[in-house]
Protein backbone atom coordinates (compact mmCIF):
# COMPACT_ATOMS: atom_id res chain seq x y z
CA UNK A 1 0.00 0.00 0.00
CA UNK A 2 1.14 3.28 -1.13
CA UNK A 3 0.26 5.75 1.55
CA UNK A 4 1.00 8.69 -0.17
CA UNK A 5 -0.97 7.91 -2.95
CA UNK A 6 -3.79 6.99 -0.66
CA UNK A 7 -3.79 10.18 1.33
CA UNK A 8 -3.66 12.08 -1.45
CA UNK A 9 -6.68 10.33 -3.20
CA UNK A 10 -8.82 10.58 -0.06
CA UNK A 11 -7.83 14.67 -0.69
CA UNK A 12 -9.11 15.12 -4.45
CA UNK A 13 -12.13 12.60 -3.21
CA UNK A 14 -13.10 14.92 -1.21
CA UNK A 15 -12.24 18.17 -3.41
CA UNK A 16 -12.25 20.76 -0.29
CA UNK A 17 -9.60 22.57 -2.18
CA UNK A 18 -11.51 22.76 -5.43
CA UNK A 19 -13.60 25.37 -3.42
CA UNK A 20 -10.46 26.93 -2.52
CA UNK A 21 -9.15 27.10 -6.24
CA UNK A 22 -12.12 28.88 -7.13
CA UNK A 23 -11.63 31.75 -4.50
CA UNK A 24 -8.34 32.11 -5.10
CA UNK A 25 -8.96 32.45 -8.71
CA UNK A 26 -11.72 35.36 -8.09
CA UNK A 27 -11.42 36.94 -4.90
CA UNK A 28 -7.45 38.26 -5.09
CA UNK A 29 -9.10 39.97 -8.74
CA UNK A 30 -12.29 41.52 -7.28
CA UNK A 31 -11.89 42.46 -3.62
CA UNK A 32 -9.45 45.14 -4.41
CA UNK A 33 -12.17 46.72 -7.07
CA UNK A 34 -14.65 47.06 -4.43
CA UNK A 35 -12.37 49.66 -2.46
CA UNK A 36 -12.49 53.13 -3.48
CA UNK A 37 -9.46 52.47 -5.42
CA UNK A 38 -9.57 55.33 -8.17
CA UNK A 39 -8.58 57.66 -5.94
CA UNK A 40 -4.68 55.86 -5.94
CA UNK A 41 -4.70 53.54 -8.76
CA UNK A 42 -1.65 52.69 -7.77
CA UNK A 43 -2.42 50.89 -4.64
CA UNK A 44 -4.81 48.54 -6.93
CA UNK A 45 -1.36 46.14 -7.57
CA UNK A 46 -0.57 45.55 -3.80
CA UNK A 47 -3.91 45.19 -3.07
CA UNK A 48 -4.27 42.00 -4.93
CA UNK A 49 -0.93 40.57 -4.30
CA UNK A 50 -2.03 41.74 -0.12
CA UNK A 51 -5.40 39.90 -0.67
CA UNK A 52 -3.69 36.96 -2.78
CA UNK A 53 -0.93 35.89 0.21
CA UNK A 54 -3.41 36.72 3.06
CA UNK A 55 -5.71 34.21 1.42
CA UNK A 56 -3.13 31.69 1.44
CA UNK A 57 -2.53 31.98 4.87
CA UNK A 58 -5.47 31.16 5.60
CA UNK A 59 -5.63 28.44 3.95
CA UNK A 60 -2.67 27.44 5.75
CA UNK A 61 -4.19 27.80 9.02
CA UNK A 62 -7.59 26.89 8.43
CA UNK A 63 -7.18 23.73 5.62
CA UNK A 64 -3.61 22.60 5.45
CA UNK A 65 -3.11 21.82 9.61
CA UNK A 66 -6.68 20.23 9.68
CA UNK A 67 -6.03 18.19 7.09
CA UNK A 68 -2.56 16.95 8.25
CA UNK A 69 -3.86 16.52 11.54
CA UNK A 70 -6.89 14.86 10.42
CA UNK A 71 -4.97 12.46 8.36
CA UNK A 72 -2.41 11.52 11.41
CA UNK A 73 -5.84 10.69 13.27
CA UNK A 74 -7.39 9.17 10.73
CA UNK A 75 -4.92 6.59 9.68
CA UNK A 76 -3.47 5.83 13.24
CA UNK A 77 -6.93 4.73 14.83
CA UNK A 78 -8.19 2.93 11.75
CA UNK A 79 -4.73 0.56 12.08
CA UNK A 80 -3.85 2.04 8.26
CA UNK A 81 -0.44 2.93 10.06
CA UNK A 82 0.56 -0.52 11.46
CA UNK A 83 -0.78 -2.19 8.43
CA UNK A 84 2.02 -0.24 6.34
CA UNK A 85 4.26 -0.45 8.75
CA UNK A 86 3.73 -4.41 8.01
CA UNK A 87 4.34 -4.25 4.49
CA UNK A 88 7.98 -2.21 5.60
CA UNK A 89 7.39 1.25 5.22
CA UNK A 90 8.83 2.81 8.45
CA UNK A 91 7.87 5.64 10.78
CA UNK A 92 9.49 8.58 8.85
CA UNK A 93 8.53 6.69 5.79
CA UNK A 94 4.84 7.08 6.51
CA UNK A 95 5.41 10.55 8.07
CA UNK A 96 6.77 12.35 4.82
CA UNK A 97 4.41 10.60 2.68
CA UNK A 98 1.63 11.74 4.42
CA UNK A 99 3.13 14.71 4.94
CA UNK A 100 3.68 14.96 1.01
CA UNK A 101 0.48 13.83 0.13
CA UNK A 102 -0.79 17.16 2.03
CA UNK A 103 1.83 19.53 0.45
CA UNK A 104 1.13 18.30 -2.88
CA UNK A 105 -2.10 20.56 -3.54
CA UNK A 106 -1.22 23.21 -1.08
CA UNK A 107 2.01 23.94 -3.55
CA UNK A 108 -0.45 24.07 -6.11
CA UNK A 109 -1.90 27.48 -4.37
CA UNK A 110 1.57 28.62 -3.28
CA UNK A 111 2.69 28.91 -6.85
CA UNK A 112 -0.42 30.33 -7.81
CA UNK A 113 -0.34 33.27 -5.57
CA UNK A 114 3.29 33.85 -7.16
CA UNK A 115 1.87 33.36 -10.32
CA UNK A 116 -1.23 35.95 -9.29
CA UNK A 117 1.03 38.79 -7.98
CA UNK A 118 3.81 38.67 -10.75
CA UNK A 119 0.82 38.31 -13.36
CA UNK A 120 -1.74 40.54 -12.27
CA UNK A 121 0.19 42.60 -9.90
CA UNK A 122 3.46 43.24 -11.48
CA UNK A 123 4.66 46.72 -11.42
CA UNK A 124 4.92 48.60 -14.58
CA UNK A 125 8.19 50.35 -13.93
CA UNK A 126 10.88 47.52 -14.87
CA UNK A 127 12.99 48.65 -11.98
CA UNK A 128 10.02 48.22 -9.35
CA UNK A 129 9.13 44.72 -11.72
CA UNK A 130 12.41 43.51 -10.79
CA UNK A 131 12.33 43.92 -7.11
CA UNK A 132 8.39 42.91 -6.86
CA UNK A 133 9.80 39.40 -8.65
CA UNK A 134 12.29 38.97 -6.15
CA UNK A 135 10.76 40.15 -3.15
CA UNK A 136 7.56 37.25 -3.90
CA UNK A 137 10.36 34.72 -4.72
CA UNK A 138 11.77 35.47 -1.23
CA UNK A 139 8.04 35.38 0.76
CA UNK A 140 7.17 32.07 -0.95
CA UNK A 141 10.53 30.63 0.20
CA UNK A 142 10.30 31.70 3.66
CA UNK A 143 6.49 31.05 4.19
CA UNK A 144 7.35 27.67 2.81
CA UNK A 145 10.01 26.75 5.71
CA UNK A 146 7.16 27.99 8.22
CA UNK A 147 4.26 25.77 6.94
CA UNK A 148 6.47 22.88 6.09
CA UNK A 149 7.43 22.01 9.72
CA UNK A 150 4.26 22.81 11.30
CA UNK A 151 2.56 20.60 8.99
CA UNK A 152 4.53 17.56 9.88
CA UNK A 153 4.10 18.85 13.52
CA UNK A 154 0.15 18.68 12.33
CA UNK A 155 0.23 14.99 11.29
CA UNK A 156 2.31 13.47 14.64
CA UNK A 157 0.27 15.17 16.99
CA UNK A 158 -2.96 13.60 15.27
CA UNK A 159 -1.54 10.36 15.65
CA UNK A 160 -1.71 10.89 19.32
CA UNK A 161 -4.73 13.00 19.72
CA UNK A 162 -7.86 13.46 18.06
CA UNK A 163 -7.98 15.70 14.94
CA UNK A 164 -9.49 18.87 16.87
CA UNK A 165 -7.39 19.12 19.38
CA UNK A 166 -4.10 18.45 17.11
CA UNK A 167 -5.15 21.17 14.61
CA UNK A 168 -5.41 23.28 17.51
CA UNK A 169 -2.22 22.69 18.90
CA UNK A 170 -0.63 23.34 15.44
CA UNK A 171 -2.47 26.70 14.63
CA UNK A 172 -1.91 27.89 18.29
CA UNK A 173 1.63 27.45 17.77
CA UNK A 174 1.38 29.21 14.00
CA UNK A 175 -0.67 31.88 15.67
CA UNK A 176 1.71 32.54 18.46
CA UNK A 177 4.37 32.93 16.11
CA UNK A 178 3.03 35.51 13.96
CA UNK A 179 1.04 38.02 15.89
CA UNK A 180 1.45 36.70 19.96
CA UNK A 181 5.46 37.08 19.62
CA UNK A 182 4.69 41.01 18.70
CA UNK A 183 2.70 41.52 21.97
CA UNK A 184 5.43 39.38 23.53
CA UNK A 185 7.80 42.05 22.43
CA UNK A 186 5.64 45.21 23.34
CA UNK A 187 5.17 43.88 27.01
CA UNK A 188 9.24 43.18 27.33
CA UNK A 189 9.78 46.54 26.32
CA UNK A 190 7.88 47.68 29.08
CA UNK A 191 8.94 45.64 31.70
CA UNK A 192 12.55 44.11 30.92
CA UNK A 193 11.39 41.10 32.88
CA UNK A 194 14.19 38.29 32.31
CA UNK A 195 11.72 35.52 32.17
CA UNK A 196 9.92 37.13 29.37
CA UNK A 197 13.15 38.20 27.60
CA UNK A 198 13.68 34.04 27.82
CA UNK A 199 10.30 33.55 26.31
CA UNK A 200 10.65 35.75 23.53
CA UNK A 201 14.18 34.36 22.96
CA UNK A 202 12.89 30.80 22.71
CA UNK A 203 9.91 31.81 20.98
CA UNK A 204 9.50 30.82 17.08
CA UNK A 205 9.33 34.55 15.21
CA UNK A 206 6.68 32.91 12.30
CA UNK A 207 6.24 36.59 12.05
CA UNK A 208 9.70 37.11 10.02
CA UNK A 209 8.02 34.94 7.21
CA UNK A 210 5.10 37.86 6.46
CA UNK A 211 6.32 39.91 4.11
CA UNK A 212 2.76 41.49 2.99
CA UNK A 213 3.70 44.74 4.42
CA UNK A 214 6.62 45.08 1.99
CA UNK A 215 4.77 44.22 -0.83
CA UNK A 216 1.42 46.45 -0.02
CA UNK A 217 3.74 49.54 0.56
CA UNK A 218 6.42 48.64 -1.79
CA UNK A 219 9.25 48.64 0.49
CA UNK A 220 11.70 46.04 -2.03
CA UNK A 221 13.20 42.95 -1.26
CA UNK A 222 14.89 41.92 1.66
CA UNK A 223 18.95 42.73 1.20
CA UNK A 224 20.81 39.46 0.43
CA UNK A 225 22.31 39.48 4.34
CA UNK A 226 18.96 40.08 6.34
CA UNK A 227 16.60 37.04 3.78
CA UNK A 228 20.05 34.63 4.59
CA UNK A 229 19.45 35.34 8.27
CA UNK A 230 15.71 34.61 8.05
CA UNK A 231 15.82 32.05 6.11
CA UNK A 232 18.53 30.22 8.10
CA UNK A 233 16.96 30.99 11.34
CA UNK A 234 13.83 29.47 9.91
CA UNK A 235 15.44 26.49 8.98
CA UNK A 236 16.95 26.20 11.97
CA UNK A 237 13.63 26.00 13.95
CA UNK A 238 11.98 24.20 11.41
CA UNK A 239 14.65 21.88 11.88
CA UNK A 240 13.62 21.39 15.82
CA UNK A 241 10.00 21.50 14.77
CA UNK A 242 10.39 18.49 12.44
CA UNK A 243 12.72 16.66 15.10
CA UNK A 244 9.77 17.01 17.64
CA UNK A 245 6.92 15.59 14.74
CA UNK A 246 9.25 12.80 14.33
CA UNK A 247 9.45 12.05 18.10
CA UNK A 248 6.00 12.14 18.82
CA UNK A 249 4.38 10.28 15.89
CA UNK A 250 3.22 7.06 16.47
CA UNK A 251 1.50 4.23 13.94
CA UNK A 252 -0.74 3.40 17.05
CA UNK A 253 -2.96 5.64 19.22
Amino acid sequence: MNLYKLTLTTIVTRKTFLIFAVLFLVLPLLLPMITPWEEKPQLLEPARAQTAWGMLWLLALGWLFYQAASFGDRWASRGVLEYVKTLGTGRLSQLMQIWLSCMTPFSGFLVGVVAISLLFAMPGDPAEAKIWVAMNFQYAFLFFLVIAPLSLLAISLGTRLNATAAYVLTGVIAIYGLFGVGYLDFFLSQSGQPILNFLYVISPHYHLADLTNRLVFKLGALDSKTFLQYAVYLAGFGMIMTGVACSLYREKK
